[in-house]
């Protein structure tokens, strides 16, 4: 499911193929492409934790040459931590020769992107697609989580407000492709027929819910309720969270070959994400959007006065007791139950073996200094 930011221009294509590709991506996308059908049969028996393979390295200092992050959105503050990565040179440190970070937004899942190839790890804005595919026989993992608290949910006005499930009758709802299907599973997990709302197709924006074209969007509750004040309406926000649907966001996606076969190269783009994050959480909120009207302001017209707000936010949905404790990213048994018990609900079938949490437990354990000793947020 797409998380828009609002901003002025509508024009969210991105292409996430590259001209350029190190040799050793291109074999690993024809070995994915040629072996995918022998390894899902494998992968559906597997259980959650995978067992590492000897290291692709060779002595002395790695070299994975390319790698990839695939965003589950257009490039904005959402991904401070891949920008301040790049540019800090943790990518390169960490041996990578250098790293697209290729944004998303458009008709291709990022686990698509994954699977191709182009990206080493890839962002699901949240588990309801990812699963699914997982299910279906896509070889692939979940090794983390960027957001372990959703920050998806409804964006209503207070004149026609959303501010629990039984306010979702008649309502109706303001989505993309992905977007539908999320409400379902809200909807699902709280019993309610499908036809409780209707759904309207609607572009990037929150025109639409200000026009009064929607009674609600969905999107990320870090932007769009800020996006609602700035143009002068009284917001109500319902997370899919507080309305049963338990979730998370930016789900860190791999293939089943990388983290099997390339683990050393799963853990250092992971080693760098973290170091990018780490650098992007203790930047602050103006660091944060700083980086993001760099990396991104120029190609999608976004606002500085919403990044900074957004980015204020953004915290509260990463640091918990538990990441700030076990690292950012991670996921507790705990979590993994709620999500797939949540989804469960909503008639999604999931279970323990879609994740694999044991990578990043081992990063953590190798290097104790990831773990910065951040404070848990003070709600916002």
């Amino acid at each position: 499911m797409t998380h828009p930011t609002p901003r002025a221009s509508s024009d969210m294509a991105h292409s996430s193929s590259r001209s350029t590709r190190s040799a050793r991506f291109t074999r690993r996308t024809r070995l994915t492409t040629a072996l995918a059908a022998a390894v899902t049969a494998a992968v559906l028996l597997s259980g959650c934790a995978s067992t590492p393979a000897a290291s692709t390295s060779s002595a002395g200092a790695a070299d994975f040459g390319t790698g990839g992050v695939a965003l589950s959105w257009i490039k904005n503050y959402e991904f401070a931590g891949y920008y301040y990565a790049d540019k800090n040179g943790d990518y390169t440190k960490n041996g990578f020769s250098s790293v697209d970070i290729i944004a998303g937004g458009g008709t291709t899942n990022p686990w698509d992107t994954v699977l191709a190839g182009n990206a080493t790890i890839g962002l699901a804005s949240d588990l309801t697609g990812i699963t699914g595919a997982i299910q279906g026989g896509a070889p692939l993992k979940i090794i983390g989580a960027q957001f372990v608290k959703s920050p998806v949910g409804f964006v209503s006005l207070k004149a026609n407000p959303i501010a629990s499930v039984a306010d979702l009758k008649g309502k109706k709802i303001g989505v993309d492709a992905g977007g539908k299907l999320a409400v379902e599973a809200v909807l699902a997990a709280n019993k309610l027929p499908a036809d409780t709302v209707s759904f309207v197709s609607v572009p990037n924006g929150i025109d639409p819910l200000m026009k009064g074209d929607v009674d609600a969007l969905v999107g990320f509750l870090t932007n769009y309720p800020i996006a609602v004040k700035q143009a002068g309406g009284d917001v109500v926000t319902l997370s899919f969270s507080d309305a049963g649907y338990a979730q998370f966001g930016d789900a860190v996606v791999v293939s089943d070959d990388m983290l099997t076969n390339h683990r050393d190269e799963v853990k250092a783009m992971m080693k760098s994400v973290i170091e990018g994050w780490n650098a992007a959480l203790t930047a602050g909120p103006q660091g944060i959007a700083d980086i993001a009207m760099e990396y991104g302001g120029k190609d999608n017209d976004l606002d500085a006065k919403l990044q900074l707000s957004s980015a204020t936010v953004l915290p509260s949905f990463m640091l918990t007791s538990d990441t700030v404790k076990n690292g950012i990213f991670t996921l507790t048994p705990d979590l993994v139950t709620q999500a797939v018990t949540s989804l469960g609900a909503a008639g999604i079938t999931a279970d323990a073996s879609q994740f694999d949490t044991s990578l990043l437990s081992e990063l953590y354990a190798e290097n104790p200094d990831l773990i910065p000793g951040f404070t848990v947020p003070a709600a916002q």
